[in-house]
């Protein structure tokens, strides 16, 4: 079985996605946490098409437990020959609930079960390598159950590779695709964002729409590392799914007040290989008129004032409103003066949380 990493509150998303890619049926294991029943060749897969999902991860054991004792015991069992003898490793370990021990406990713990179980079965003692290992086992804890697995990305794959152009609070890619699935889009319908920054979501809704894989950095996939796998067949799987991509023309536009921004969106499409027509113009001032709207007006601290951010929402939804589109997201923390959605969806973004406010 494989599982994957996503954001609270995606795991529907992020399993619907999973299903597609596979075949097999997917489902929520945990908070940010999904399962794939397929088998571990699909891994490669997953990393190359998936949109909604951060991390994928061959299971090798998951269960409950009461303390890093039971831990041990669990993964000095489990065989590593995975591992090449001349690999270095890593264990990382993500932790919720109330524990008597840390992540780096854990993962000490784990990290010498590792190497206690490849001198018994192998003969050799492992090399641990903190910083770049060849091969990463990440463990999840989730008040008492646990997951161990195979770590096939590397860095997160909301890291997609396409920016060049840094907005100071730039939307998660994972995220703004799933929004644009979440609005139930698709290639005919006309989709704008008129707070687009550095253009992420009609960025994500074009590839969604031509089905482009992560084509930007899929050579420094983990997976790469593992011997388990052939790379002539890993080549094979890329270059069948390279073959379902489209470059059909999509009606995706995207507007920001910030000539600064709309330059940087230019950019970062230009450099994702994609099309989309950005514009400057004010919100209060742009036409929405088109069949889907989903965007993330600026809070926090890409706003002067709470009272800015208030009214960027009240201009917003009375727009929305009076608008003819058939559906619109507006993805914020900031809530004051969105009152007339029809509902919202929580999504953890980092540390906080924030909302898709949902209007159909």
């Amino acid at each position: 079985m494989i599982i994957a990493t996503c954001n609270r509150g995606l795991e529907e998303i992020a399993s619907k996605e999973a299903k597609e890619i596979t075949g097999s049926n997917a489902g929520k294991e945990g908070n940010g946490l999904i399962y794939v029943k397929t088998n571990w060749n699909k891994a490669f897969r997953l990393n190359y098409m998936a949109k909604t999902m951060n991390r994928i991860i061959l299971l090798l054991a998951r269960g409950y437990f009461t303390g890093l004792e039971e831990l041990y015991k669990v993964a000095r069992n489990i065989d590593y020959g995975f591992i090449g003898s001349k690999q270095s490793f890593a264990i990382r370990f993500s932790r919720h609930g109330e524990h008597s021990f840390t992540s780096m406990d854990a993962e000490r713990i784990v990290g010498q079960a590792v190497i206690d179980s490849y001198m018994e079965s192998y003969g050799k003692r492992l090399k641990v390598n903190l910083e770049e290992p060849d091969v990463m086992i990440r463990g999840f804890i989730k008040e008492n159950k646990y997951w161990l697995g195979i770590d096939t990305t590397g860095e997160s794959l909301h890291k997609r590779g396409y920016r060049i152009y840094q907005h100071p609070a730039p939307l998660q890619t994972t995220i703004a695709n799933a929004l644009v699935r979440m609005a139930g889009w698709d290639e005919k319908q006309s989709l704008y964002d008129p707070c687009c920054g550095s253009g992420t979501i009609p960025i994500e809704a074009y590839l969604y729409g031509n089905k482009v894989p992560n084509k930007w950095r899929w050579q420094s996939f983990l997976i790469w590392n593992l011997g388990i796998f052939e790379h002539d067949e890993l080549l094979k799987e890329k270059l069948s799914i390279d073959g379902m991509e489209r470059n059909d023309e999509l009606k995706l536009y995207g507007s920001d007040i910030s000539p600064k921004h709309i330059e940087g969106a230019k950019q970062n499409a230009a450099n994702a290989g994609v099309k989309i027509k950005f514009f400057v113009e004010d919100v209060a001032k742009a036409s929405f008129d088109h069949d889907i709207i989903i965007t993330n007006p600026p809070y926090g601290k890409r706003v002067s004032s709470l009272r800015a951010a208030s009214k960027i929402n009240a201009i917003l939804e009375e727009k929305i409103l009076n608008a003819s589109c058939k559906k619109a997201i507006i993805f914020t923390a900031e809530q004051s003066n969105l009152k007339n959605y029809d509902r919202k969806i929580p999504i953890l973004y980092g540390k906080l949380w924030t909302y898709a406010f949902i209007y159909e």
